[in-house]
């Protein structure tokens, strides 16, 4: 039987865009972040061997998207694609 859950494909944007943590980031728990004129739920884009916590008001470079979830990178990771 196939499940009725649908894997969504990611979009990596073609230049990375400055975002604004709203609602704390970590390893396999989404957040919030403010970027491209709204609110958008987020999570990191690589999340595995990744320990690190984004809070409110730190900002992350946005580098793709799936559905409607902003994938994020930390700025001081110095990582863009």
């Amino acid at each position: 039987m196939k499940s009725p859950l649908k894997v969504r494909e990611i979009e990596k944007f073609d230049e990375p865009m400055l975002g604004i943590v709203e609602e704390t980031i970590a390893p396999y728990r989404p957040g919030r972040v403010k970027g491209m004129g709204s609110y958008w739920p987020a999570r990191f884009y690589e999340e595995e061997d990744n320990e690190m916590i984004l809070q409110p008001d730190e900002a992350v470079f946005i580098i793709g998207i799936t559905g409607i979830t902003l994938l994020v990178v930390p700025i001081k990771s110095g990582t863009l694609f």
